[in-house]
């Protein structure tokens, strides 16, 4: 199964570490580098954060990214939104509604 998650919090790239490293997983904390990813591979399983450093972008960048490039084969992939942003999840929903929301640290989140 491969994996990608864009994130930059040190605790939950921990996480996502412990929990799925036994799989193909890509990890990264800028957008840009995430949408050079989606074009180049196809994931089983995508997490978004949305609030990232600066000059990273954002989880909307690489929502935006797959929903102008409706061909790209991750547009039937699982997404994951896991941000407490809700009024950025809100924009990633309309852009990708079949997106799930489950925002890191509840009990749906860690059951995935």
């Amino acid at each position: 199964m491969r994996i990608l998650v864009l994130e930059d919090n040190q605790i939950r790239i921990q996480y996502f570490i412990r929990k799925w490293n036994a799989y193909d997983l890509h990890l990264t904390c800028n957008a840009f580098d995430a949408i050079s990813l989606l074009k180049e591979n196809t994931f089983n399983l995508i997490f978004l954060d949305n609030d990232l450093g600066e000059g990273n972008g954002s989880g909307v960048h690489v929502a935006r990214f797959l929903y102008e490039h409706k061909n790209n084969k991750n547009n039937n992939t699982r997404i994951v939104v896991h941000s407490w942003n809700m009024p950025a999840v809100t924009v990633i929903r309309k852009l990708l509604p079949r997106a799930l929301c489950f925002p890191y640290g509840v009990n749906d989140f860690f059951k995935i």
